[in-house]
């Protein structure tokens, strides 16, 4: 065998063992919480049958977080419980609430609480993948203590669900999703800060509202390299508010940092903002592609203070940089 292949397969080994490791089995988790969970094993369903809390002490200020074990395929929240947790997989799972208001998963009422703990705050995100896919339906996602949902590369399937930050404020970290290649995110309503849909990989958005509130930036195209070459497309898209994100003159859509070309694609959409401009992209290697159609746009300006990037557009059958857009298909 090759040096290089031996390696190879030695670092498998290692991140296998590593998360083995990581995980905690379904009687640790029922132990430590402190409300009442019960453990179906011929299902193999997890239920949150009452409020409280996970903790695992040995894990200090990550004791919220259930690596859960590949054991586990599906973790059910009845109605009117509000488990305060967050829930990272490496295999197939389906996370889902009885009841889309009242089956919440809860963070923290503290502010920027990842740099007061000094945690980074991708590693805590409430929903998190690893490996599989992830399906996260029916419940609310309430004050996280990092972002919403995260699926870095790997799939995402995420519907009937809402996203809420009620802090209010800048550092809360409170990004909507973000999923890899063919993810999709369905039915959803946001209204919480940072960046809430993120172009990172090819996704699919349908019918899901966003509600611009302090630090609200709809759409993201990246803060790096990784999204060169990736689509977003969306349908149905409604984005309300007066709020957003003033470092970046308040866009609907914005590309931070990097050296990418990505492409957003609107089939159907609501969008009225009077204060926020429809597009900044903050660095000359940042570019954008955006196509629209069936639309009806209302913003203060086209064009933000920040349009150092490369920008393509057709919106309404239009090239022209205009606030206003209407081509709603009434048929």
């Amino acid at each position: 065998m090759k040096t290089s292949n031996f390696k190879f397969l030695a670092i498998i080994c290692l991140v296998a063992i590593s998360t083995q490791i990581k995980s905690q089995n379904v009687a640790d988790l029922i132990a430590g919480y402190t409300g009442k969970a019960e453990w179906n094993e011929s299902q193999k369903t997890v239920t949150f049958l009452t409020s409280g809390d996970v903790a695992f002490s040995e894990k200090g200020a990550k004791s919220f977080l259930w690596e859960i074990p590949t054991s586990v395929t599906n973790v059910f929240i009845k109605k009117d419980v509000r488990v305060n947790a967050a829930f990272h997989s490496h295999a197939n799972v389906t996370i889902e609430g009885e009841d889309r208001k009242t089956s919440v998963v809860y963070g923290t009422e503290l502010q920027s609480w990842p740099q007061k703990n000094r945690v980074v705050e991708y590693t805590i995100c409430t929903f998190q993948n690893f490996g599989g896919t992830m399906t996260v339906k029916n419940l609310t996602s309430l004050n996280p203590r990092g972002f919403h949902v995260r699926g870095w590369g790997t799939t995402m399937m995420v519907s009937y669900c809402d996203f809420l930050d009620t802090r209010g404020g800048h550092g809360n970290h409170s990004d909507g999703v973000e999923g890899g290649d063919g993810s999709i995110f369905d039915n959803c309503y946001f209204e919480t800060g940072d960046d809430i849909i993120k172009v990172y990989f090819n996704i699919l958005v349908t019918n899901c509202t966003i509600k611009m509130v302090e630090n609200t930036v709809p759409i993201q195209l990246g803060w790096g390299n990784y999204s060169n070459g990736k689509t977003g497309t969306f349908r149905n898209l409604k984005i309300i508010g007066n709020s957003g994100r003033g470092a970046v003159a308040n866009a609907i859509i914005n590309g931070r940092r990097g050296n990418y070309n990505v492409t957003v694609n609107i089939d159907g959409c609501e969008i009225e903002n009077p204060n926020a401009s429809w597009v900044t992209l903050n660095e000359t290697t940042t570019g954008l592609i955006c196509n629209v159609t069936n639309a009806r746009i209302k913003v203060k300006s086209h064009v933000g203070n920040y349009l150092n990037g490369k920008y393509e557009f057709n919106i309404c059958g239009s090239t022209e940089q205009k606030a206003e857009y209407n081509c709603v298909n009434n048929k």
